[in-house]
């Protein structure tokens, strides 16, 4: 596989000249686009090596995390909420980071912080799974 994507004619350089993160492969006679996954470079696709899982219940109060001890984090609610990281974090509706319900989401995590979470109009469940 050469350093490229080829898609009906059109090559796509990869990024940094390495190489490609799409590959084609061909389905029914025609070429198709898929992720050459063996090429990704770490931190480009949002996976992580599953580590201790938590779940704090999300209300209309601030609530805290345990201690995380991760620099990534993978957060999914069972409800739309907002979340805050830090030390001794708090959540409001205002100026926290918005997080819609069952979509997963990863972020840099400094290990040792606690996520706040607090509802937007109902309760559920925060899960927060530390990267191993």
């Amino acid at each position: 596989m050469s350093n490229v994507l080829q898609k009906t004619g059109t090559t796509y350089p990869a990024a940094g000249g390495g190489p490609a993160i799409m590959k084609t492969t061909t389905t029914g006679g025609a070429e198709v686009p898929s992720v050459n996954v063996d090429n990704i470079a770490y931190g480009a696709l949002p996976c992580i090596k599953i580590g201790a899982t938590q779940a704090v219940a999300v209300g209309s109060a601030s609530a805290q995390s345990a201690v995380v001890a991760a620099s990534v984090v993978r957060l999914v609610s069972t409800t739309d909420c907002f979340v805050a990281f830090g030390s001794n974090p708090t959540a409001n509706t205002t100026t926290s980071l918005f997080l819609p319900a069952n979509s997963p989401e990863y972020f840099q995590f400094n290990s040792g912080d606690k996520v706040a979470v607090i509802q937007n109009a109902a309760a559920g469940n925060l899960y927060i799974t530390a990267a191993a």
